[in-house]
């Protein structure tokens, strides 16, 4: 017996439309892919699906301050989630190009994810994922980013890793991915705390043996 062919889930059809941007992008004379490029594609209204693009970029390694931008670019994206404003950026971070390749290669993979996942996830208890609920995931999304600011290094992962799986569950309105996400993203929040505190510990001790 044929199986039934499922439809796509919501952050499956987003991705693939990602997707297309940046293989239209690279046929111009002059291929670039910025910030705002990345907005245009998913849309001034898609808050969470942009900071979900913007979570998993945030996990591929770039030159010095990248990852502080990252993470502040994050956080704007939630202030405007939680005030409903559309998405709108200083021009210092619209202007800023985007890594294509790892990008490309980033998405893709997060597409086959997203497909993957899209075998058991459905919609489950959807009033967490509920339009009055944005502002909670927003403030939610900004504490667990706030240490990625600082110029520690490989504590962006784990707390990325968790913002993805929550946004993706939100996008899918899957409240199972939702509590998922939130606890990894704890965990990774955990993690930098610690990491943080060791440096700070680290850096007195050193101070201490100067003097």
């Amino acid at each position: 017996m044929a199986t039934t062919a499922r439809d796509p889930t919501p952050v499956e059809v987003r991705i693939d439309t990602l997707l297309d941007a940046i293989a239209v992008s690279q046929t111009k004379a002059n291929p670039r892919f910025t910030v705002s490029s990345l907005i245009a594609a998913l849309g001034t209204r898609s808050h969470v699906l942009v900071i979900l693009v913007f979570s998993v970029l945030n996990m591929v390694p770039g030159p010095p301050g990248y990852g502080g931008t990252m993470a502040f670019a994050i956080i704007g994206f939630s202030l405007a989630m939680i005030i409903g404003h559309p998405l709108r950026l200083p021009g210092w971070i619209r202007r800023r190009r985007l890594p294509v390749k790892a990008l490309l290669r980033m998405t893709e993979l997060f597409s086959r994810i997203a497909r993957l996942v899209g075998r058991f996830s459905r919609p489950r208890l959807t009033l967490l994922s509920a339009a009055p609920m944005r502002p909670l995931l927003g403030a939610f999304i900004i504490v667990i980013s706030l240490p990625m600011m600082l110029p520690v290094p490989f504590i962006n992962a784990v707390p990325n890793t968790g913002i993805c799986i929550l946004c993706l569950g939100w996008v899918n309105r899957d409240a199972v991915l939702i509590g998922l996400g939130i606890a990894v993203a704890l965990i990774g929040l955990a993690i930098a705390g610690l990491a943080i505190l060791g440096g700070y510990h680290l850096a007195s001790a050193a101070i201490e043996a100067v003097q």
